[in-house]
């Protein structure tokens, strides 16, 4: 049986812990910094732990899903940390969304065990982390990568192995990106229709059975629609995401101007709407500019 640590059991890591829980083949200890977190594992008859260093020691495998680069580097750097623990007999696996520059101070630190570590960013929302089918991108040595091919199979449905080390972390970062400029744009085209007098929910069936619709109009549509915005992702999560990948336009000297855009527009609505706001508040920005709610426009 293998030992697998899981740090982080928010929003995504805790149905990903609970999926690896149940397997026969694995003895899972569960650690994050919220004691409410660990409650929660705990009531599903999973391990848990609050000391991060008893994780390290009991753990084969230790896999992070955290916020960002601030709580990876605070878990893996320093004296009993993860990089200092990483003995031969351990693999890291970081499923977070991470910005390149951290990876290669990541990559600065590790050193010799670069070869231990695998990135594999996830992707398809709690939804898809609770039915063991999410996207997941996987970068890193080939032959390590290749002895958890198991684990990513119960977690994730589209898998892909891109195997250099901080491939899975680029990967995410830009197909996240589009996300945010998806949700502009089905905003505006609802808009459009809207503004004529058509229903929103008609508007958006028209949009989801177009060649225009897709996962972005069949998932976070009704939550433009029925104002709540989809509670289920904060806005500044987003607007974190947004910054990783400005960091890549700028490190690639790269021209996209709708990037550009989408990040002027999702910082005006952290302004007004806070960071813990639902996500898809940036929405609001547009009804109120063009004087119309979608949710009191009758579905």
């Amino acid at each position: 049986m293998i030992k697998i640590g899981f740090i982080g059991l928010g929003n995504m890591g805790l149905p990903m812990a609970f999926n690896l829980h149940k397997s026969k083949k694995i003895d899972l200890l569960g650690y994050d910094v919220s004691s409410k977190s660990i409650q929660k594992f705990k009531s599903k008859k999973a391990k848990a732990t609050q000391s991060l260093q008893e994780l390290i020691k009991f753990s084969d495998i230790i896999i992070t899903c955290v916020p960002g680069p601030k709580q990876i580097k605070s878990l893996s750097v320093g004296k009993g940390k993860i990089i200092d623990q990483l003995s031969k007999s351990k693999i890291w696996i970081d499923c977070s969304t991470n910005s390149l520059s951290c990876f290669n101070f990541l990559k600065q630190k590790l050193k010799g065990k670069i070869y231990q570590f695998v990135d594999a960013t996830i992707s398809g929302g709690n939804l898809k982390a609770q039915s063991g089918e999410l996207s997941i991108f996987i970068g890193g040595n080939k032959t390590t990568v290749s002895k958890l091919k198991f684990i990513f199979k119960l977690l994730g449905k589209n898998l892909y192995y891109l195997n250099k080390p901080g491939a899975g972390y680029a990967a995410k970062i830009a197909q996240v990106s589009l996300c945010y400029l998806n949700y502009l744009s089905l905003s505006e085209s609802l808009m459009l229709g809207v503004k004529s007098g058509i229903r929103p929910k008609t508007m958006l069936e028209i949009i989801d059975k177009s060649a225009s619709g897709g996962y972005t109009s069949t998932r976070y549509g009704p939550n433009m629609i029925n104002g709540d915005y989809d509670p289920s992702f904060f806005l500044g999560l987003s607007m974190k995401d947004i910054n990783l990948a400005n960091e890549i336009i700028k490190y690639q000297k790269l021209n996209l101007p709708i990037m550009n855009l989408t990040s002027k527009i999702y910082k005006q609505a952290l302004k007004k709407y806070g960071p813990k706001s639902n996500h898809l508040k940036v929405i609001k920005l547009l009804e109120q500019n063009n004087k119309l709610t979608f949710s009191k426009e009758g579905r």
